[in-house]
């Protein structure tokens, strides 16, 4: 009878045990099942979301195609805008005072002096911005199948904004020691009087090459926040980054930048004002999204914005 009674409390545990092996399996069977089903949704949200970036780059960029043609009809390629003081240009001849808002061309030469600053606006949505006693030439600005802008620095300062949607396909900075190489970023390039030169990179990429009679001795990628010196007397020396450390000026044509962008931004608007309704009813995208997004194009930025919304860095970070 004892052994009976064992026998029946041995079934009925092993009953109890598989009956709540069942239940945790079906358990994990179902939490398995809603994860997967907040995973898909998730993917779905941000494929509608990726879906909805698309069209608007698409429509963007077909409006800048319309708004470059008109560029180029109009043969605007390089236009001088003088800041303070006398600006001078040299144009197939000797040096003679510029003109607010004159034209330029291939081969012209600008210069600043005491007191003196200048932007070189380039295909309406670049920009160069000279210091006091600074001085560049325009070696290349061709626009047919690609567009090809070379700048020669010999002496001074300059800030270079180069923004994607300008179409700039090679942007190529020349001095005494280097060679740079860009398709959209923000940098300053600082020549010293013995041909030393300096860049300091805000956003994107710089390739930096030292070179020397006509030879390229190192290159090196200068990122966002980094900086890199080119010394003369070091020519043949190992190129290294360092920290990018801003001075006032910097910061003022950081500043100058942001107001230069939401100025095109107010552009862009005005030229896709017709899509945005639909583009937000259909895709859920918010008046803060869709600025951070145009504000992303413009740029060219793989880093979105700071105040970028998290889904748009995330969408980012996938690519």
């Amino acid at each position: 009878m004892v052994k009976k009674s064992a026998n029946k409390e041995d079934k009925q545990d092993t009953f109890n045990k598989n009956e709540s092996e069942k239940l945790n399996d079906k358990k994990k069977t179902n939490a398995s099942n809603e994860k997967n089903n907040i995973k898909q949704k998730t993917l779905k949200k941000k494929y509608r979301l990726l879906v909805s970036i698309v069209i608007i780059i698409c429509i963007i960029g077909f409006v800048w195609l319309v708004f470059s043609t008109i560029i180029t009809e109009d043969k605007v390629k390089a236009q001088l805008i003088i800041e303070s003081g006398i600006v001078k240009v040299k144009h197939e001849g000797s040096w003679t005072i510029a003109e607010n808002g004159m034209d330029l061309y291939e081969s012209d030469s600008i210069k600043t002096e005491d007191n003196s600053s200048a932007s070189i606006i380039l295909f309406k949505s670049s920009v160069i911005r000279l210091d006091k006693n600074s001085e560049v030439t325009i070696e290349e600005l061709i626009r047919e199948e690609e567009t090809t802008v070379t700048i020669q620095q010999d002496s001074g300062r300059t800030w270079n904004t180069v923004t994607k949607i300008s179409g700039i396909d090679n942007y190529e900075v020349q001095t005494p020691t280097t060679i740079a190489s860009v398709r959209g970023t923000a940098f300053v390039v600082i020549v010293q009087e013995n041909g030393s030169s300096y860049y300091g990179v805000s956003h994107g990429v710089l390739n930096v090459s030292g070179v020397s009679k006509g030879v390229i001795k190192d290159s090196i990628d200068v990122s966002g926040n980094e900086s890199v010196f080119v010394f003369i007397d070091m020519i043949n020396e190992t190129l290294t980054t360092k920290p990018f450390e801003m001075d006032e000026w910097v910061i003022e044509n950081l500043l100058k930048d942001k107001q230069f962008v939401e100025d095109f931004k107010q552009e862009l608007y005005a030229r896709i004002e017709e899509y945005i309704p639909a583009l937000k009813a259909e895709y859920g995208i918010s008046d803060q999204e869709l600025d951070a997004l145009l504000e992303g194009y413009i740029l060219g930025y793989f880093d979105i914005p700071e105040d970028a919304p998290k889904w748009i860095k995330d969408l980012f970070k996938l690519s």
